[in-house]
């Protein structure tokens, strides 16, 4: 399985990296959603997406919109988890109804965030 995980903060990034790694994953990692955006663009869509709300050029939110919208329907139904500080109700509403599969608040422990991985790629069937 192959997961992208778009974050700037460069810890997040290497604990998620590391935890899901260890696991058997192919983890890839780019510091905004326009970088995500862009592998995407090239073919290279991933079989679940872990992004930041907050970053610099795209951030979570509308990289989610971005992705839910493309023509590409391996990419519009790619499966969405938010690994966010963003916590107040409104904040997990708008991101859930802009189409994310899971939302978990940092600070965050790596085998939380593993098990939510599980989750929502056996849900999504993959």
């Amino acid at each position: 399985m192959k997961i992208l995980v778009a974050d700037d903060d460069r810890v997040v990034r290497r604990i998620v990296v590391t935890k899901l790694s260890g696991l058997g994953y192919e983890v890839t990692d780019v510091e905004d959603g326009q970088e995500a955006l862009d592998l995407f663009e090239s073919g290279h869509v991933p079989d679940l997406l872990i992004t930041d709300s907050l970053m610099p050029r795209l951030n979570g939110l509308q990289l989610v919109r971005k992705v839910r919208e493309s023509p590409d329907a391996a990419v519009s139904k790619l499966p969405i988890v938010m690994l966010t500080s963003r916590q107040s109700e409104q904040d997990i509403i708008e991101g859930l109804e802009a189409g994310l599969d899971d939302y978990v608040i940092k600070p965050f422990s790596p085998d939380e965030l593993a098990a939510r991985v599980r989750t929502v790629l056996w849900r999504s069937g993959r």
